[in-house]
């Protein structure tokens, strides 16, 4: 049986800790980072060579070692990071350095502005989230890591996330737009099978088919979860990420075809 590449995940977070397990099962090298020496000690017990490190923190002159993997996944959230920018593509040029041959960075939807349907080649952001991703993205790219894969992730929901308390008792505009969501178990579900391939695009949406109201849907999940629903003036007409590109080159399906069974099923 042939040995997988090592993968190092920076940020082991809602999305980095399950992937990291996921890889460890299927036989995966693992090593990644987190904030906290508790967190670091319970992952390594788990078979995860986790690391603290925290990327707004000055950053060294090498990558430390235990990240000098074959591939490296950044899934760190923009949210948490002084110059988001700056700051992950420090971290894509270290391990271009150390000699990390793929890239993998998980990128949003915010990079699209405008309305209607989107696809990978309609990257024209419209406010201050979409131009940080871009410019992010284009870090990535700049580095010099030789592979690199920009995931431009939906809404992320499951595990810890639940959509029924997003918005429950809060108003809102845009009731008709389109939501554009990514369950957990479809990423946990796609990461390996790109690992898996070679030729890699430089870009991909990650986004469900299925794309109801704001309005129906978060109504639906805070009902299911007897919470008071939102309430939503005017209409709107939004974008709709179209994450078929994905699907295809993949040859897999997402597994979220329907929003509300998903919601019902979780209810359950």
């Amino acid at each position: 049986m042939s040995i997988k590449p090592s993968v190092a995940i920076i940020g082991l977070g809602w999305l980095g800790e399950p992937l990291a397990l996921t890889l460890h099962q299927q036989g995966y090298v693992v090593s990644g980072t987190t904030t906290t020496s508790e967190k670091a000690q319970r992952l390594s017990q788990a078979g995860i060579d986790a690391i603290v490190w925290d990327i707004n923190a000055p950053q060294p002159k090498a990558l430390p070692q235990a990240l000098a993997a074959h591939t490296m996944i950044i899934c760190v959230p923009p949210g948490k990071v002084e110059d988001y920018a700056h700051a992950v593509g420090s971290v894509a040029k270290l391990a271009a350095n150390a000699g990390v041959a793929r890239l993998i960075f998980t990128s949003a939807t915010s990079i699209y502005g405008g309305v209607g349907n989107k696809t990978e080649a309609d990257a024209q952001p419209d406010s201050e989230r979409g131009e940080r991703m871009q410019a992010s993205e284009q870090a990535m790219h700049n580095s010099g890591v030789p592979e690199v894969l920009c995931l431009r992730l939906s809404g992320l929901v499951g595990g810890s996330r639940e959509p029924g308390r997003f918005l429950a008792g809060r108003s809102f505009d845009g009731g008709d737009e389109p939501i554009n969501l990514v369950a957990l178990e479809d990423l946990l579900r796609f990461m390996p099978a790109i690992l898996a391939k070679d030729n890699w695009p430089s870009a991909l949406n990650v986004s469900a088919p299925h794309h109801p109201s704001r309005k129906d849907f978060y109504g639906q999940a805070a009902k299911l979860r007897d919470l008071p629903p939102p309430t939503f003036a005017g209409g709107g007409e939004g974008k709709i990420i179209d994450g078929s590109e994905l699907s295809r080159w993949l040859q897999l399906d997402y597994s979220v075809t329907d929003w509300f069974s998903w919601l019902a099923a979780r209810t359950a």
